[in-house]
């Protein structure tokens, strides 16, 4: 498909996703970053949150959203690839745990006090466990 690219995202347990999209959306440090057909050759660490995809499969068009953790995203002109932690999609999150972890890591970033890499690292807990909050449609 000529308004389409190769986009693979892979995490320690699954390939989550192998296929063609048209466009990606996901989390970088700097903020979030889109990557369509034909961009720049571009790396970026990711940030826990919510990874949008419009990806095709079987010559129809929709929308791939999941719960991303941190990773990277690599852009090629021809190819786009995710390494992540973890990925989950609407039916694998755990709505009780994710509210669970939401409190904790709040509870550790509090506790955290001056110290920026414990409240550093909570902060990503936190955005993890939003991410599959948002995702879960709650």
């Amino acid at each position: 498909m000529a308004n389409a690219v190769p986009f693979t995202l892979i995490t320690p347990l699954a390939v989550k996703f192998d296929g063609e999209a048209e466009l990606v959306i996901a989390v970088g440090t700097e903020g979030e970053v889109g990557i369509m057909p034909s961009h720049a050759p571009y790396l970026t660490a990711l940030r826990p949150g919510v990874l949008r995809a419009n990806v095709v499969e079987g010559g129809t068009a929709h929308r791939l959203e999941l719960a991303c953790s941190e990773g990277f995203l690599q852009a090629l002109p021809a190819k786009i690839t995710i390494l992540a932690d973890a990925a989950l999609g609407r039916d694998e999150v755990d709505i009780a745990q994710a509210r669970t972890d939401l409190a904790a890591a709040e509870e550790e970033q509090r506790a955290a006090g001056g110290d920026l890499a414990a409240y550093r690292r909570a902060q990503n807990k936190i955005d993890f466990a939003n991410a599959r909050l948002t995702v879960a449609g709650v």
